[in-house]
């Protein structure tokens, strides 16, 4: 009974199903995750660091825009 003419072909396998978790949970185990998560961390210190980026890359500060135009 252990041929493979004697096996089922449809219905569940259990023993060779990936077991069925949320997308959510696995995506932390994808590189491209880590990598993206990285650059928005490094997105976000560099838009603190700078002070709103209101600093360039020269050291000089931004004039600040005027709220009315003369």
């Amino acid at each position: 009974m252990d041929e493979p003419h004697f096996q089922q072909h449809g219905g569940p396998h259990p023993e060779n199903r990936p077991p069925h978790r949320p997308y959510w949970k696995r995506m932390h185990h994808s590189p491209f995750f880590w990598v993206a998560a990285f650059f928005i961390m490094l997105a976000m210190t560099i838009y603190v660091m700078t002070n709103n980026l209101a600093v360039r890359p020269d050291g000089r500060l931004q004039r600040p825009v005027p709220a009315l135009a003369p």
